[in-house]
């Protein structure tokens, strides 16, 4: 049995790199969590062959964008295809936006943003750990006030994902 399977449900999100105006990326990812309060550090999961790795890597920068249940098909997309062949922002019609403090995009139709400073890489197994330190975080206010609600992910996302495009590369 796959021990992901016991990490359901999980939420997922929509982490952007890069720079606007430059070359940008979206990746969806279910494997982000906080890791410290004091300092506010997230670490986020993401394959070494990913386009996103190498930007990241590069910009030593990302923002965990959270969309609402109603961009499913565009979670799904930027998790099927490779930011190596394709414009994610284009193809899905996401709205990237300057950030407060980073050069990454936000996506505008997310409903909060955690922009975060790259503080240490690990890697482990198919996938780079990075801790970022959250340098500024920031909702919509009907989120905030509780008229908005993030729901947790349903379905087979992210597991259809790993079983399928990344046993190609």
């Amino acid at each position: 049995m796959e021990y992901l399977e016991f990490m359901w449900p999980m939420r997922h999100f929509l982490v952007t790199c890069g720079e606007i105006g430059g070359k940008s990326n979206i990746i969806a990812l279910s494997f982000c969590m906080p890791v410290s309060k004091e300092p506010p550090l997230i670490a986020c999961a993401v394959g070494k062959k990913a386009y996103s790795c190498k930007l990241i890597r590069s910009t030593k920068e990302f923002i965990i964008n959270v969309p609402l249940e109603k961009l499913k098909p565009q979670i799904y997309y930027c998790g099927y295809h490779s930011g190596y062949q394709v414009d994610k922002f284009k193809e899905t019609g996401l709205t990237p936006q300057h950030a407060r403090k980073l050069k990454a995009p936000i996506i505008g139709e997310c409903v909060a943003h955690m922009e975060c400073k790259v503080r240490m890489e690990i890697e482990t197994g198919d996938k780079n750990l990075f801790i970022g330190e959250v340098i500024e975080a920031y909702a919509d206010e009907a989120l905030v006030k509780g008229k908005k609600k993030v729901e947790y992910a349903k379905g087979d996302f992210p597991g259809k994902i790993y079983a399928t495009r990344f046993k190609e590369e």
